[in-house]
């Protein structure tokens, strides 16, 4: 492990994916400010090296470290990185038990954003919906859940959302960052 991670670039995208588990290519490209040809070389090293490892999610490579997580939490961690899907799950969150008219006033966004988000998340099992006098989601694992959402303390705390900032508060004070 340690003649792969001797390289100062090699080290920088370590270190990101340690701090950012589940990102793909195109972030660091941005955030780290390397090119693809030089990202896809060091990650291949560090794949080859045992020190990281890629998941495949739809057309997206997804990195983390190799001695790092559940497959179920890699999982969970690739849908809170969808942007409308996180927002959703932190509203619930926040809320409990919510409507889909409770959501769309919430978000902004249109019922059938909502219903398509819902129905991928509890198709995962990360919220459980509720046919009554109107179609309710809940998460099954508050617990759970907001110790993933920890995990992305960096991501979410650069959303420009201010609603999710606010609900990213709250949540913050349910459980204490260590």
């Amino acid at each position: 492990m340690g003649n792969a991670l001797e390289l100062e670039s090699r080290k920088m995208i370590y270190d990101f994916i340690r701090s950012r588990p589940g990102t793909y290519m195109r972030e660091m490209e941005r955030e780290l400010g390397m090119g693809v040809g030089m990202l896809t070389y060091h990650l291949r090293v560090l794949t080859e090296a045992g020190i990281i490892r890629v998941e495949k999610e739809g057309n997206h490579l997804r990195y983390f470290r190799s001695d790092d997580l559940h497959l179920e939490d890699r999982r969970t961690l690739s849908y809170l990185r969808d942007g409308p899907s996180r927002v959703i799950l932190v509203y619930i969150l926040d809320n409990g038990s919510v409507s889909v008219s409770q959501l769309k006033a919430l978000t902004g966004m249109s019922s059938s954003t909502i219903y398509y988000h819902l129905k991928k998340l509890s198709s995962v099992g990360l919220v459980a919906i509720s046919k009554g006098e109107s179609i309710t989601a809940s998460v099954p694992d508050p617990d759970r859940m907001i110790n993933m959402l920890l995990l992305m303390k960096e991501d979410i705390e650069k959303d420009p959302a201010e609603a999710l900032t606010s609900a990213w508060d709250r949540l913050k004070r349910l459980r204490p960052l260590t």
